[in-house]
């Protein structure tokens, strides 16, 4: 996700970040996490792959002082999230390598309960790749375009269980 990007969607998820619980999956280098940490998220669940990256969202959070404020988690997705900590989480980031499908493919396995109710889910696709929710507990309610990326915006479906 682009900087630009990343600043957008701050920008509209605005003050719901503060004291929000966080889940940010396919973390890469921890920025979404870390962004939602310095606007005041009371917690972050980082689930990265890569050893590498895992190793960097550590070291990024001792550098910005959020050690406590923060878990890192090596998990192969969507394979391991019954190995992350239950939900609910006010805020899921989605944002997995492109031409993977790897985001839709965790959506559809994430359980209605690890969402907080009035939580948001936000997945990140390039434009061009196809995202459905059906079959989900998910409904969309926004989709936001910038350059090549699309992010995708979705809350519980009403009565949605697991």
């Amino acid at each position: 996700m682009t900087e630009r990007t990343r600043k957008a969607l701050f920008d509209i998820l605005g003050p719901r970040v503060c004291g929000a619980r966080v889940l940010d999956l396919f973390s890469g280098t921890g920025a979404l996490g870390l962004e939602a940490l310095s606007r005041g998220a009371e917690e972050v669940i980082f689930a990265e792959a890569s050893p590498r990256m895992v190793k960097v969202i550590l070291e990024n959070l001792k550098r910005a002082g959020f050690q406590k404020k923060a878990r890192v988690l090596k998990a192969q997705l969507p394979r391991d999230l019954k190995r992350l900590p239950e939900g609910p989480y006010d805020l899921i980031f989605i944002t997995p390598p492109y031409g993977t499908g790897l985001g839709q493919e965790t959506l559809v396995q994430i359980k209605a309960s690890f969402l907080a109710e009035g939580g948001l889910i936000v997945v990140e696709e390039r434009k061009q790749e196809s995202f459905s929710v059906e079959n989900t507990p998910w409904e969309l309610v926004e989709i936001r375009k910038y350059g090549e990326t699309a992010l995708y915006f979705l809350r519980r479906k009403d009565g949605a269980r697991d």
